[in-house]
């Protein structure tokens, strides 16, 4: 009787443990759970968790940091066996992505390093390309069809995610959360195929990187993998400073162009007549760059228009700009309407004078308490007010240009465009 009932009890432990069925799970609470912790509220609740602090020996101490710190710990004991100095390295690479993107993405945010929400996308769809590598490679599929299956199906889950969320209040379609989904995928790829193939392997498959042919670019798993990098680059870097609904087909184009741009260097570079191309094009660059920026490097802004302002012989086409008060500059998330998060991000630079230039007929800089011109906050971190100016962008720059010739500690913030 036992040995009859225990085929079934045997195919019943072999469908439990399926690895399709694995990844069906994870695919459906990878979409299913932003909209819960939406519906629950739970998103704040988050955000509370993040900032938990504890008194330990007389020091105020962040609970997140430490308790990822300890599993980190314990997961390296659990699995010390298993390590080998491939997989450190691999791991240390995809830690790096991860902290690269942190650079990029949600600049005026002001995240820490270990906000759950903001790493959430990184660590959620990494899981994810671990668990369909764990499906797909044992049923013989080629290395460079699993990275390419992986990644598009985490493109259109996430796509998806955002399209959803086009109707639900308070939120909108936002293409930076899926660059940052897509920046996971081939985080957690980068993993699993530099830190799972012998060093061997690894080495004759990393060798072909560039191809005469472009199908073959997709004939080999390295450059798989460095393609769907390049993209995701792209479209990680372009997303982060045009983050609103407004532009997402911009967005979109911006990120084709700038993948079809990278894309043919990397190509073109193996030939000896591109190597002497691209130099050329470099040289040109760098001595026409230097020629205006040593010129014009004590003058601030010298031209203004509507879509391109040059700063200190600088080109900034399109993009909003942030100048800080020792004159570095950034280009930020474009956008005519400041959220508390976002004057808050302001207030912590600690300036004197916040300048803000709302474009050239003045439609930006908005979300401030007040409309008018001049106007004071009381700014917490420096214990004194600070004057903020929301001007159009030419008459913005004169002053601009002026302050910063007085010593002023001024933050410039410019919306470059009408």
């Amino acid at each position: 009787m036992s040995s009859a009932a225990s085929p079934t009890a045997e195919s019943h432990a072999g469908w439990i443990h399926s690895t399709r069925l694995h990844v069906f799970l994870y695919s459906f609470l990878l979409v299913a759970t932003p909209f819960i912790m939406l519906r629950e509220y739970m998103q704040e609740v988050v955000g509370q968790i993040t900032a938990v602090h504890v008194a330990l020996f007389g020091h105020d101490l962040v609970v997140v940091p430490w308790a990822a710190l300890i599993v980190f710990v314990v997961l390296i004991v659990a699995v010390r066996r298993h390590l080998t100095p491939l997989r450190i390295v691999a791991g240390l690479i995809a830690l790096g992505l991860i902290a690269l993107a942190q650079q990029i993405t949600d600049y005026y945010f002001h995240h820490n390093f270990y906000d759950i929400q903001q790493n959430w996308h990184y660590f959620a769809y990494g899981g994810f390309a671990f668990m369909l590598y764990r499906d797909l490679v044992p049923r013989g599929i080629s290395p460079q069809r699993i990275i390419l299956l992986t990644f598009g199906f985490a493109l259109l889950f996430s796509t998806f995610d955002e399209a959803f969320q086009y109707w639900i209040n308070t939120r909108t379609y936002d293409t930076s959360d899926i660059a940052k989904d897509a920046w996971g995928v081939v985080a957690g790829m980068s993993l699993l195929y530099l830190g799972e193939n012998p060093t061997g392997a690894l080495l004759r498959n990393v060798h072909p990187v560039r191809h005469r042919r472009l199908r073959d670019y997709f004939a080999h798993p390295f450059s798989t993998l460095l393609v769907c990098f390049l993209f995701v680059l792209s479209f990680l870097c372009i997303s982060s400073v045009l983050s609103q609904p407004e532009y997402t087909l911009l967005t979109y184009v911006l990120t084709v162009a700038a993948f079809i741009l990278l894309f043919l260097i990397l190509h073109v570079s193996q030939f000896r007549a591109g190597q002497v191309l691209l130099l050329a094009l470099l040289a040109l660059l760098i001595l026409v760059q230097g020629y205006f920026y040593v010129r014009h490097r004590e003058d601030g802004i010298v031209h203004c228009e509507d879509g391109l302002v040059v700063y200190r012989g600088i080109p900034i086409p399109l993009f909003d700009v942030m100048i800080r008060a020792d004159g570095s500059l950034r280009i930020v998330d474009r956008k005519k309407y400041f959220y508390a998060r976002d004057r808050q991000f302001f207030i912590q630079q600690e300036p004197d004078i916040l300048l803000m230039g709302s474009g050239m007929t003045g439609s930006g800089g908005r979300g401030f308490p007040h409309r008018e011109v001049h106007q004071f906050n009381w700014n917490y971190e420096t214990d004194r007010g600070m004057q903020v100016i929301i001007l159009p962008n030419r008459p913005a720059c004169v002053i601009f240009n002026r302050l910063m010739a007085e010593g002023k500690n001024v933050l410039f913030v410019l919306h470059n465009t009408e």
